[in-house]
């Protein structure tokens, strides 16, 4: 049975801290303009900040759609599911705000030794209710691992724009400014591809050109770190017996509880049958 809450209890902020993944919702204010449904990986980049506040970072992707959508009109949903233990489904009804990447609200937030790379935005979300809900018809999946090759394709980016000012010769200008401005690099991405989202709305405005962006020294850390392939972080999972969530082979008593509560309802359904009682559907409703 569905609950409503004002903010996050604290239950629920323990719960969506152990998440490996979370969707975000977003959609602009023309009937005729496209609804977006985006998956994120938590990987230490959403954060709660109390039971009224969370925010995440946001990393560059082939759209721009839910910056775009929440720059128009503020209105964002953020959805955490369970995919272990006792099935759950919590939705964050939220105002979201952008920060782009090279703003002081940005840089208060994520240090450049911290930033992922292809980092563009944080996403601030003020919430003001909280869904939850049973998720009953959720199937079980383990987690194996997160993957790398968006970091991996980030930071080769990002080596470029920290090479720009060393080599020069025949790199396109940045119309806007009249910097030098990488054609392999993050910031030509984010130029052809995160201005505005599919029905036209703007999205990135200031990170492309941002005084923070023109620093070769930020896109450096990500050219110093190494990020293996995704094959080898799987297999790096498997052999040390990485199970289910991730988290090794100990089993999660509340895991036990939801396994004990499916075995009593099963009991109902028989004993519904043998009654002709309406017994399980007063139990599910």
């Amino acid at each position: 049975m569905g609950q409503f809450y004002d903010s996050i209890p604290p239950n629920l902020i323990e719960w969506i801290q152990k998440q490996h993944i979370f969707w975000v919702a977003t959609a602009p204010l023309s009937q005729s303009g496209h609804v977006n449904l985006s998956p994120k990986c938590t990987r230490g980049m959403f954060h709660v900040v109390d039971e009224s506040k969370v925010w995440y970072e946001d990393m560059t992707g082939s759209g721009i759609e839910t910056i775009s959508h929440i720059r128009e009109n503020g209105r964002v949903t953020i959805l955490f599911t369970a995919f272990e233990g006792p099935p759950r489904i919590v939705r964050l009804f939220g105002t979201g705000t952008i920060h782009e990447f090279g703003s002081p609200e940005y840089n208060a937030l994520i240090s450049p030794e911290a930033r992922q790379p292809g980092s563009r935005a944080v996403i601030m979300v003020d919430v003001h209710k909280v869904g939850s809900s049973c998720g009953y018809s959720i199937p079980f999946f383990d987690f194996k691992s997160d993957r790398n090759q968006l970091h991996q394709w980030a930071a080769r980016r990002e080596k470029f724009d920290a090479e720009t000012d060393q080599d020069i010769n025949g790199k396109p200008q940045n119309s806007t400014t009249g910097t030098q401005v990488s054609e392999k690099g993050i910031r030509a991405y984010w130029l052809n591809n995160n201005m505005a989202s599919i029905d036209g709305i703007p999205g990135l405005d200031t990170a492309p050109n941002s005084e923070m962006a023109r620093e070769k020294e930020v896109w450096g850390f990500s050219g110093k770190r190494v990020y293996k392939s995704d094959k080898a972080m799987v297999e790096k999972s498997h052999n040390r017996g990485l199970g289910m969530g991730g988290h090794g082979v100990v089993v999660d008593k509340s895991f036990l509880v939801g396994f004990g509560m499916g075995a009593v309802v099963v009991g109902l359904v028989g004993w519904a049958q043998i009654l002709g009682r309406g017994v399980v559907d007063t139990y599910w409703n």
